[in-house]
């Protein structure tokens, strides 16, 4: 009695999360499937701002971002994203007015000339990923991506237990899809999706719980724009304090004091794991060339590691194309839950009731 009474409850909570949260699953499920690709499809589409003919002396880094803000409207806060790792690649920097208004730009390192510009919802990867966490209304399309996330994981915790019988047939693969039969075909799918996806979908719905939280907390205060502030010395001396600082030191990119006297934040790795990617070290340095704080990740705490590994557990970008291409698939499950529990619900709910009426 006991149980059946719970798996009443549970089934109960497991329909309402799941035709709650249905329609922008489908939007999310859809926009993360493409956004695992993000990185090729920029490489792709922008091919000539990524590479550049080497030449002998790049410009100084404070002399390639005067030519990047020359392009731009303003005094926003612009930073360096990527810097050159080879003498044919870019520099990307961004400058940002507001949390929801970023604009990129590709630079010739050595003459200084504007490859490629495009705000963050000017292009297809940067519109998918604005519209998959804010749904093109920032803070608030924010709130409801956030509680989405909490209905999928609400909606996987109740389905393993209402399946919790069928786990071992679908994982054993006994249990038929029986396409052909229409009572069984979207229930015998919701049930064989939903388990194979059952870690995956928990996973996701976590790390993204935890993105979407920043991604508030950054709209927090919408008014508040952006402003940068000058930084009287060079940047290159820094990059060389930074090296000498951690052994093995490599620079990915640069942050600019937002306040006067904050240090300049250079960003990079020093062969840790690629998993953690290529922004996890850091060495903070001011303008005197005192060097403020250090992380070295190789040395980093479990929680630093757990907040760096978020990311690239939510997007799947540490472990190769054969990795994303399953990634993409999962990715798609949450949407073809929500599609085969509407179409469960609607089946009870309507073409059951009105036969059973007529009878």
């Amino acid at each position: 009695m006991f149980n059946i009474q719970w798996s009443k409850q549970f089934f109960r909570l497991h329909r309402i999360t799941g035709l709650i949260a249905g329609a922008m699953l489908l939007l999310v499920s859809i926009t993360g499937s493409m956004l695992v690709f993000s990185d090729e499809i920029d490489h792709a589409v922008y091919a000539h701002a990524y590479h550049v003919p080497p030449q002998a002396v790049p410009r100084t880094l404070q002399e390639q971002m005067k030519d990047a803000r020359q392009a731009l409207p303003g005094n926003p806060y612009l930073f360096f994203v990527r810097l050159p790792q080879s003498p044919g690649e870019s520099t990307v920097l961004r400058a940002e007015y507001s949390a929801d208004h970023k604009v990129y730009i590709f630079l010739n390192p050595y003459t200084g000339k504007i490859l490629q510009q495009y705000a963050n919802t000017d292009h297809f990867t940067g519109y998918v990923m604005y519209l998959h966490f804010t749904l093109l209304s920032g803070k608030t399309g924010a709130v409801i991506v956030l509680i989405t996330g909490i209905g999928l994981f609400l909606s996987v915790l109740t389905g393993l237990f209402v399946y919790r019988h069928s786990l071992g047939k679908v994982l054993t693969f006994r249990q038929p899809l029986e396409w052909h039969n229409r009572t069984r075909r979207w229930r015998n799918l919701h049930r064989i999706v939903g388990v194979w996806a059952l870690l995956f979908n928990l996973l996701i719905s976590f790390t993204g719980f935890m993105m979407e939280l920043k991604v508030i907390d950054a709209r927090k205060n919408t008014k508040a724009g952006y402003t940068a502030v000058p930084f009287p010395g060079e940047y290159e001396p820094l990059l060389i304090k930074a090296a000498a600082t951690i052994p093995g030191f490599q620079a990915t990119g640069l942050r600019p004091p937002k306040k006067a006297g904050d240090p300049v934040r250079i960003l990079g790795h020093a062969h840790e794991s690629a998993f953690f990617g290529e922004y996890a070290s850091s060495v903070s340095i001011d303008e005197q060339g005192a060097v403020k704080k250090k992380v070295d990740f190789r040395n980093a705490s479990f929680s630093d590691k757990f907040n760096a590994s978020i990311a690239p557990l939510h997007f799947g970008n540490y472990g190769g194309i054969f990795l994303k291409i399953i990634y993409s698939l999962l990715a798609l499950t949450p949407g073809v839950l929500s599609v085969s529990g509407f179409l469960i619900w609607y089946r009870r709910k309507f073409i059951i009731k009105i036969h059973g009426n007529r009878k």
